[in-house]
């Protein structure tokens, strides 16, 4: 087997290097370009390497524990690996945890493991595993110029002869419909074809040592998927040890240049790094978010959690603070409407080209070349055609000052006053010689839902209030710094209706509309930050992707529940604004959730 070249990384701030040790996680080499950060990868992958910082500098870390999946994952271990009570290993974790662990946490974490139990149980009863396996804590290793350690995050069953192995990922649900990358599968399989069981005891930020007794010679491995919440497996490999090996390194050796760092990927995902202080991505801007006074931990927070917070702060507790699972919910129309509308904007921007007739062909004539590409059918492309017609007249390519177009621009900035990472992607960014022009397309059924004062859409559409703050302050959306002299700039939302649409637009040097817009974010980022969260029970329960998990809407939703919850609404949603509920329904989609956050 051809051993794996790690790319060098040489740290961008002082260190002290106590050992020459890399450790590549499978989640490593998960391909998610979108969201990664090299860095942030680079700095993971070398737990010997800490960083050199003055003592004054403290990291702020939340009092809760947010990572129900590794409670259930760590109790399904104990119940494994030792034979203990499901119930004590539970408790016993969660005891041991880092930090507080919540009611809610712990419900989700229970459910979790009598999922896995469940599976677990199956499989050996209809003999795919056998019906008894050693389960320890296993890794691979390489010695090159440095030591690598191989690890993979999940459950690793070996057979008594140590020839039949099989590693379960773990997932929330719906084992199997997520895609995994190649390199992903296959630091799995070498795992679990090499695996050295690791000795009891040993430290994260040292070299792992072997075990006194080891598992025999591998002969067979297989990658399972297990979702813990529906009790659903997949096999996603099934491959002998022999040929694990040898696919190993061509399939990995690309996907580990990411260890080689040397680029930086803001999000709110910086305000857990380990290296904050230190990394130039998140751009640093003070009192750009309005808020006075420090909160007691470093906050990632979305336009969403914005939205979210003016009307359930129990939600954001749930959902940003704890991680718990989001629920897979019926899309509605408005929801496919958008996702739909903006793929086709965001593939149509991305030629460089302003949209035209040509790309709209009548139904029944065609569907262009955009709609053929995203493989819409005829009743889709018949349905959307007439938003997009809209769009025509104000395709911001349309232009002739236009010197550089940017779809998809991600803008992050941390409020170093406040302590909270703020981050959010623009549609399209234009750079134009008389400054920036930045859209966000819309889109409505009727006209009575349109916003309108500058109040409305900031409340309606919080991307664009917290994007008009940024750039008023000196964000440059496309280099990610923030310029001493800001370039004026114009934020701009498009709304399309079917039978019309209309362009609102803000200009930076408008002292007026960059007040309303950062006391729009500041008015619910104080809610999230300085009011306790509470439950609030209503109409919008049935839309929360974490109200499986909410104790007060599950009080509410007794033999009469749908009843009170209705009740309630009328009352509650009276006194809720017309534009925090709309933009809520619009806010509530579901995502592919990141089981492995390291």
């Amino acid at each position: 087997m051809s051993q794996v070249e790690i790319p060098p990384w040489t740290p961008p701030w002082r260190v002290v290097v106590c050992d020459r040790v890399i450790r590549v996680s499978a989640a490593h080499v998960r391909g998610e370009d979108g969201w990664e950060c090299p860095t942030q990868i680079a700095v993971k992958a070398r737990p010997a390497v800490q960083v050199d910082r003055e003592p004054s500098l403290r990291p702020t870390y939340p009092p809760f524990h947010s990572f129900a999946l590794g409670l259930a994952r760590d109790a399904a271990y104990s119940v494994t690996a030792s034979g203990t009570d499901p119930e004590v290993a539970l408790d016993r974790v969660c005891a041991s945890a880092s930090g507080e662990v919540a009611d809610a946490a712990r419900s989700v974490a229970r459910e979790a493991l009598q999922g896995y139990l469940i599976v677990l149980a199956r499989l050996r009863d209809a003999g795919t595993l056998p019906s008894e396996t050693v389960v320890r804590e296993f890794f691979a290793a390489d010695e090159v110029d440095v030591r690598v350690e191989w690890s993979a995050w999940g459950l690793l069953h070996v057979s008594r002869d140590g020839a039949d192995r099989e590693y379960h990922v773990l997932t929330w649900e719906q084992a199997g419909t997520r895609r995994r990358d190649p390199a992903y599968l296959a630091v799995y399989a070498r795992v679990a074809a090499d695996a050295i069981m690791k000795q009891e005891g040993s430290l994260w930020r040292e070299r792992w040592p072997a075990a006194p007794a080891q598992p025999g010679p591998a002969q067979r491995v297989r990658v399972r998927e297990i979702g813990v919440l529906d009790a659903t497996d997949a096999l996603l490999l099934d491959i002998s040890a022999d040929e694990a090996r040898e696919r190993f390194a061509g399939v990995v050796a690309e996907r580990v240049q990411v260890l080689g760092g040397g680029a930086t990927n803001p999000g709110t995902r910086c305000a857990s790094c380990a290296v904050r202080y230190e990394c130039p991505g998140p751009a640093r801007m003070p009192g750009v978010l309005g808020v006075a006074g420090p909160a007691l931990w470093t906050r990632g927070l979305s336009p969403g959690d914005l939205t979210t917070a003016r009307t359930c702060t129990w939600q954001v507790h749930l959902e940003r603070e704890l991680s718990l699972p989001r629920a897979r919910r019926e899309t509605t129309e408005a929801m496919i409407r958008g996702t739909h509308l903006h793929s086709w904007l965001e593939h149509a921007h991305a030629r460089l080209v302003p949209c035209s007739l040509d790309d709209l062909p009548l139904p029944g004539e065609g569907l262009g070349d955009v709609a053929e590409l995203l493989g819409w059918d005829e009743p889709s492309y018949a349905a959307l055609r007439p938003f997009l017609l809209q769009h025509i007249a104000a395709c911001p390519l349309s232009r002739d000052d236009a010197v550089a177009v940017y779809p998809e621009q991600s803008l992050t900035a941390w409020d170093t006053d406040v302590d909270v990472v703020m981050s959010t992607r623009a549609d399209l960014v234009v750079d134009t010689p008389s400054g920036w022009v930045v859209r966000e397309t819309k889109s409505v059924a009727v006209h009575h839902e349109m916003p309108q004062t500058a109040a409305d859409v900031f409340e309606r559409y919080p991307q664009v209030a917290l994007t008009l703050c940024l750039l008023a302050d000196g964000l440059d959306p496309v280099t990610g710094g923030v310029a001493v002299d800001p370039r004026p700039a114009r934020v701009e939302v498009e709304i399309l209706r079917p039978d019309g649409h209309e362009v609102r637009g803000f200009h930076t040097g408008d002292p007026e509309a960059v007040l309303i817009a950062r006391a729009s974010i500041a008015e619910a980022v104080d809610t999230i930050l300085y009011s306790p969260p509470e439950p609030t029970v209503g109409r919008h329960c049935s839309w929360c992707p974490v109200s499986r998990w909410c104790a007060a809407y599950r009080a509410s939703s007794g033999p009469s529940g749908a009843e009170a919850v209705e009740d309630d609404v009328e009352v509650q949603g009276a006194e809720r604004p017309r534009m925090s509920l709309l933009a809520y329904a619009e806010s509530v989609t579901v995502e592919i959730e990141s089981d492995i956050p390291f």
